[in-house]
């Protein structure tokens, strides 16, 4: 193989890659009937949780082909510690409780930080500041649904998810592009 040749991934390495595309889109459903369930008293939430949970273990299992474990277990506890301070904050919400509200978002931005910081590190394709302005958005249209839910607005609720779902699309793009582009361009590993 020539130098700066692209190498080609087969079929299978495609659907793995096209596989992480959609994890975005799976947390943000999970995270909205976790709401639902907490909001709207329907359903279980401790069952929902327990899915929720699994997500880091998706995002690990492929993240692990591309960097390895030490790295995939760093980004795994992130997005698990994630997913618990904005359940955190969701019951602070329904508790009126502010000033953990207030910390809580602060902890959840500063993941945020940490795993966009992370992700850029291990791929040179991806952008720390791109990511940060994803996964920000992300957030604040989280903690934005999960207030239409206490204030009952389901008019704005749904613009909010459907809102998330267009912004996942995209954070699944970025994501998968830049596996496609750093197993095309190093084939072998870092």
């Amino acid at each position: 193989m020539f130098k700066n040749q692209v190498q080609y991934p087969i079929s299978a390495q495609m659907n793995f890659i096209f596989r992480a595309r959609l994890l975005w889109r799976d947390l943000a459903t999970w995270l909205r009937a976790y709401k639902v369930s907490l909001y709207g008293g329907v359903g279980n939430t401790e069952a929902l949780s327990q899915r929720l949970y699994q997500i880091p273990m998706e995002y690990g299992n492929i993240l692990k082909v591309f960097v390895g474990d030490e790295v995939t277990e760093q980004y795994i506890n992130l997005l698990s510690q994630y997913i618990i301070l904005l359940q955190s904050l969701f019951i602070s919400q329904i508790n009126d409780d502010r000033d953990a509200s207030d910390e809580l978002t602060k902890q959840i931005y500063q993941n945020t930080k940490n795993r966009a910081v992370l992700l850029a590190q291990i791929n040179p394709y991806w952008s720390r500041n791109e990511w940060i302005t994803l996964m920000n958005s992300f957030t604040q249209m989280q903690i934005e649904e999960a207030t239409t839910f206490l204030t009952r607005d389901y008019n704005q609720n749904i613009e909010i998810f459907d809102r998330i779902l267009s912004l996942t699309t995209i954070m699944g793009d970025y994501f998968s592009e830049g596996l496609t582009f750093f197993f095309m361009l190093n084939p072998h590993g870092t």
